[in-house]
C-alpha cells in the first residue's frame, strides 16, 4: 500500500489512506443499507413507470452516492477508535547460560 502511496504527487502523499476496524465495520454497514434501500426504491420507481432504465438509473445513482460516502477515510466516520499497537518488548538476557559441550566420537 505503501508503494502505490508513493506514485501519488506531494500533496495527496500526506493524506491518510488507513481506516480503523470499527470504521470498516460502519463502512460496510453503510453501504449496505443504503444500497438496500436504494434497490427497494429502485424496483418501486421502475415498477410504477414500468421502465427498467429508471430502475437502473436510481441504483446506479444511489451506488455514485454510495461511493463519494464510502471510499475516502474521512476522520469523522472511519477513523474515530485508532489501534493502539503494543510497544515491542526488550529481550530479557537469562543468567543461567547453559553451558555447550561437544561430543567427540
Amino acid at each position: 500500500m505503501d508503494g502505490m502511496i508513493a506514485m501519488l504527487p506531494a500533496p495527496l502523499q500526506k493524506l491518510s489512506s488507513h481506516i480503523d476496524f470499527q470504521g470498516q465495520k460502519v463502512a460496510e454497514r453503510t453501504y449496505q443499507v443504503i444500497l438496500t434501500i436504494a434497490g427497494i426504491i429502485g424496483f418501486l420507481v421502475g415498477f410504477w413507470t414500468q421502465q427498467l432504465s429508471y430502475a437502473m438509473f436510481t441504483v446506479l445513482g444511489a451506488s455514485a452516492f454510495t461511493a463519494l460516502i464510502i471510499l475516502p477515510p474521512w476522520p469523522f466516520l472511519f477513523r474515530k477508535n485508532p489501534i493502539v499497537w503494543h510497544t515491542p518488548a526488550e529481550p530479557q538476557e537469562s543468567g543461567d547460560k547453559k553451558k555447550e559441550t561437544k561430543k567427540t566420537k
